[in-house]
């Protein structure tokens, strides 16, 4: 399979790579630093630096991250490096902080990081398919032809390319219309009909199904054909195209599934993170910083438009469930349909208001709402249930953003769709934002969007209004 020779080639680059990094640190060592090698004591602290060096390669994103096999240009592998020194000189700088070693040479903080840097560097660009070329030879070589159209020939293509390095050799493609196209990217050997003809006389040793909507009959017979010939047999998966959207397979209790997205916060544990994340948030707001606000804001209000300092409004929450949302009153009293959106320039606005809107402060009673656990810090936000179902006719994924809490900022609003919605090309990025949340949460991406938040609260975007 293609996955597990990529691995072992990936397995052996790194072991490589460790070796070269060991090597040539002994030989900085030597050339360097020649006075402590005689010195025991000197001696082992290099030694353990060295262990450290490695662990942080090892740990370092690029090495636990998907890698090509084929060489990468050199700002790839420039950049891989970078990361890996990082990862290398940051170990070190932990140990000595842990052991408190104040007697480590200098010449080994600035002379040696340029050093692993260039080893690095040498190893990333030339490891791979040097490696990859002494694993596959000519005698391991895995010819394939592909069954299916010539259109979908074409789109493999790019990625049979890439794989050569592996060892894989694109013989010739099977066509399923019975005629002879043009425009093939590899050569015709026959249809489906003569494959045990062809897999017996181009030698095949796998074949992809290019399309496994053939239909149960031929699948049955090709794999038939195929393990009768000692042949590997792999299929596309196009369950994507087939969708019209992407997906995602999992197995539960021995029963596998095809689901069209992740959802990581239907993980309790997960959902208890960012539960514990909305709790330590909320609380020092509602409890510091809601007190003296509201009383600034009620003097404005007392001086431009007295009324009630608290604004209620319903809106759709998780699963549709309407609930109360709190925010600082920003308009006149009697500012007529509550469900017309507010504009740059809308009169129900007041002056002092327009500020509170600008800089966000109108959303701070909404961290009362997370406390009650009906919003959350993070997540799309909330719309009037009118504003909704004009949202969804837009765009029919729309409604999906219910299957999260609703939030207080978002990815739509730091990644600068917020304010009046203008289009429904407006309404369509906003909800792939929120989307984009959804199936791809994690802890660190609620911190990067709070963070975002508060800096555009201090800086805000041109949108704000």
């Amino acid at each position: 399979m293609v996955t597990d020779r990529a691995k072992g080639v990936k397995t052996l680059c790194l072991g490589l790579r460790l070796g070269f990094v060991f090597l040539t640190y002994c030989l900085w060592l030597y050339l360097c630093l020649p006075e402590a090698i005689g010195d025991r004591t000197a001696f082992n602290a290099y030694l353990l630096y060295l262990e450290f060096i490695l662990i942080g390669v090892v740990l370092s994103p690029l090495s636990r991250g998907s890698q090509s096999i084929e060489r990468s240009k050199w700002t790839d592998s420039n950049r891989s490096s970078l990361r890996q020194t990082v990862g290398g000189f940051l170990s070190v700088l932990l140990v000595v902080f842990f052991v408190k070693d104040d007697a480590v040479s200098r010449s080994f903080l600035l002379s040696y990081v340029p050093w692993l840097y260039l080893t690095l560097l040498i190893s990333n660009h030339w490891l791979p398919p040097l490696v990859a070329r002494l694993a596959f030879p000519s005698s391991r070589e895995e010819r394939v032809v592909l069954a299916g159209s010539v259109e979908k020939a074409r789109r493999l293509q790019p990625w049979l390319e890439r794989k050569s390095g592996l060892g894989f050799r694109t013989v010739g493609l099977l066509s399923t219309s019975g005629v002879v196209e043009e425009g093939s990217p590899f050569p015709i050997l026959g249809t489906l009909e003569n494959v045990a003809e062809v897999l017996a006389r181009s030698s095949i040793t796998q074949l992809i199904v290019l399309d496994p909507s053939l239909g149960g009959s031929w699948l049955r017979q090709l794999t038939h054909t195929c393990e009768n010939a000692a042949v590997r047999m792999v299929a596309l998966n196009d369950l994507d195209e087939q969708f019209s959207h992407a997906t995602t397979m999992f197995e539960d209790d021995g029963v596998r599934f095809i689901g069209l997205r992740e959802e990581p916060l239907e993980n309790p544990a997960n959902r208890a993170l960012k539960r514990i994340l909305d709790l330590l948030v909320a609380l020092p707001v509602v409890l510091l910083l809601l007190p003296p606000v509201t009383l600034v804001v009620w003097l404005l209000h007392r001086w431009q438009s007295p009324g009630p300092v608290f604004y209620q409004q319903v809106r759709s929450g998780m699963m549709g469930r309407p609930f109360r949302m709190l925010k600082f009153r920003t308009m006149h009293v009697h500012q007529g349909d509550v469900a017309k959106q507010a504009t740059q320039t809308d009169p129900r606005i007041f002056p002092a208001g327009r500020w509170l809107r600008k800089l966000s402060i109108d959303e701070l009673p909404q961290f009362v709402n997370v406390l009650y656990g009906n919003m959350s810090v993070v997540g799309p936000r909330p719309h009037l249930r009118q504003h909704d179902d004009a949202f969804s006719r837009v765009m029919g994924r729309y409604l999906i953003r219910r299957f999260i809490l609703p939030g207080i900022t978002g990815w739509a609003q730091v990644s600068g769709y917020r304010g009046e919605i203008h289009s429904d090309e407006d309404v369509q990025r906003r909800v792939n934002a929120d989307l984009h949340y959804l199936e791809n949460w994690s802890f660190s991406l609620d911190l990067l969007i709070i963070a975002k938040t508060i800096w555009h609260c201090l800086v805000p975007p041109k949108s704000a209004y």
